[in-house]
C-alpha cells in the first residue's frame, strides 16, 4: 500500500509527532512524506531514512493568503503528491491547505488525525472552523487522540465506525539533548511549558504559586513558552523565584527545562490532550493536570500524577506541595509515567494502529478486506 504522509506545518509538537509516526509507519507500508521545506526538524526528516519530498509553503499569514489565492504553492504541492500515485493520503495533523489539497484527490481515501476535535479558546475563528469542518467531511477515517471526544464527533453527524482512537505517542524525541542531570539533584521546581494561550490557565497557577511558597519556601517556578504575557503582568508582579522565558523554545532547548523540573503542571481550563505530558513522562516527571478534556486519559490520578478541577488554585496548591515535599512520591509517580508512556504509547504501537486505519480506509475504496 502506497501512503503519502502530508505534514506542512513548520515547528513544535506537530513536527515531532509527524516525524515519529512516519518513522514507525514507514516500516509497515510504502511511505513517502511530503513536508514543508521550512519545518524546524528538517535535518531529522532527511536523516530518518524515510522517503521525503520537501516543498515550499509560507512563513506568515500574508504569504499564506497570497499563495492560496494565486494557487502558487498548494497547487504545486498537489501535483507533486499526484506524481507519487498514493493509494492513501494520511495527514498526521490538519493544515490550512488540507481541504484544498484534498479537493485534487476525490477518489483517494484520506486518513486524518484530528488533534483538536473541539477548537481551543482563542482559536475558534470562522476560518479555522471552516478548514476543520471541510477536512472532517473529506476524511475517509478520522483519528482522535482522546476517547472522550468520540461522542462529540458522533453528535456532529460523524459515524462512530469512521472514528479510530489512538493515544498520543511518547515524546522521547527530546531525550537526545538530555545532559544527564541526576534527578535526585533536581530543585523543587514547577515547570509550566508550552505556548501561552488563554485556555492554558496560567493565571490559575500564578494565583496558586504564592500559597505554594508559603509552605515550601524554596519552591521555584519556570514558565517557558511563546505567547502574550500582558494579561498576567499583575499576577507576576512581586513574585519571587519565577523564571520566565517568553519566546519560542527551540527543540534542542526543551530537554534543559524538563531536566530542571521536579514536576510539570498543566492548569488548563479546557483541553483536548497534551503533547507536554508525553514529554514529561519521557523525563520521568510526575504531572499535575486539570480534569478536563482528554487529560484524564493521559494522567492516572494518584499513580502518574494528580488531576485537579479546572480553575481551582487551592486544589493545585495541595497536590503541588505534596509532590515538592515528598521526593520519593514524586520519583515513584514519575517512574510510573515513564513506564506507561514507553509501554503503551510507543510509536510502533501508534503506527500499527494508524496503519490499520489506512488499511480500512483503502479497503472501503478498493473493495478489499
Amino acid at each position: 500500500m502506497r501512503v503519502a504522509l502530508i505534514y506542512l506545518g513548520r515547528r513544535g509538537g506537530g513536527a515531532v509527532y509527524s516525524l515519529e509516526v512516519a518513522r514507525a509507519l514507514g516500516k509497515k507500508c510504502d511511505l513517502t512524506a511530503v513536508i514543508s521545506d521550512q519545518v524546524e526538524n528538517l535535518n531529522a526528516w532527511e536523516e530518518s531514512g524515510i522517503k521525503v519530498v520537501a516543498v515550499p509553503t509560507y512563513t506568515n499569514m500574508g504569504e499564506f493568503f497570497f499563495f492560496t489565492l494565486f494557487l502558487y504553492r498548494w497547487w504545486r504541492i498537489a501535483l507533486k503528491i499526484k506524481q507519487l500515485k498514493p493509494e492513501v493520503l494520511y495527514y498526521p495533523m490538519i493544515h490550512l491547505w488540507t481541504p484544498l489539497i484534498n479537493s485534487f484527490f476525490p477518489c483517494i481515501p484520506k486518513v486524518i488525525t484530528l488533534h483538536d476535535p473541539v477548537l481551543h479558546l482563542g482559536e475558534r475563528d470562522l476560518f479555522r472552523r471552516l478548514v476543520q469542518t471541510a477536512s472532517i467531511r473529506q476524511a475517509t477515517r478520522l483519528i482522535i487522540l482522546s476517547r472522550v471526544f468520540e461522542n462529540n464527533l458522533v453528535a456532529k453527524g460523524i459515524s462512530r465506525d469512521k472514528i479510530d482512537v489512538i493515544p498520543h505517542g511518547v515524546f522521547s524525541y527530546y531525550l537526545r539533548w538530555k545532559t544527564g542531570v541526576n534527578p535526585s539533584f533536581r530543585e523543587k521546581t514547577i515547570l509550566f511549558f508550552g505556548r501561552i494561550t488563554p485556555y492554558k490557565g496560567l493565571d490559575v497557577l500564578l494565583c496558586a504559586f504564592p500559597k505554594i511558597k508559603e509552605q515550601v519556601p524554596e519552591a521555584s517556578l519556570i514558565i517557558a513558552g511563546s505567547g502574550e504575557l500582558k494579561p498576567y503582568a499583575q499576577l507576576l508582579e512581586g513574585l519571587n523565584d519565577v523564571e520566565v522565558v517568553n519566546r519560542w523554545i527551540a527543540e534542542e532547548e526543551v530537554a534543559g527545562f524538563f531536566e530542571r523540573a521536579s514536576l510539570v503542571v498543566l492548569p488548563y481550563t479546557e483541553a483536548t490532550q497534551s503533547g507536554v505530558i508525553p514529554i514529561a513522562y519521557s523525563f520521568g516527571l510526575p504531572v499535575v493536570a486539570t480534569k478536563t478534556g482528554g487529560l484524564g486519559e493521559q494522567v492516572i490520578h494518584g499513580k502518574t500524577g494528580y488531576l485537579v478541577p479546572p480553575s481551582d488554585p487551592d486544589a493545585l496548591v495541595e497536590v503541588c506541595i505534596r509532590l515538592l515535599e515528598d521526593k520519593a512520591l514524586a520519583h515513584e509517580m514519575g517512574t510510573a509515567g515513564y513506564q506507561k508512556a514507553m509501554k503503551e504509547w510507543s510509536w510502533d504501537i501508534v503506527a500499527e494502529q494508524v496503519y490499520h486505519s489506512c488499511v480500512k480506509a483503502w479497503g472501503l475504496i478498493s473493495g478489499s478486506d
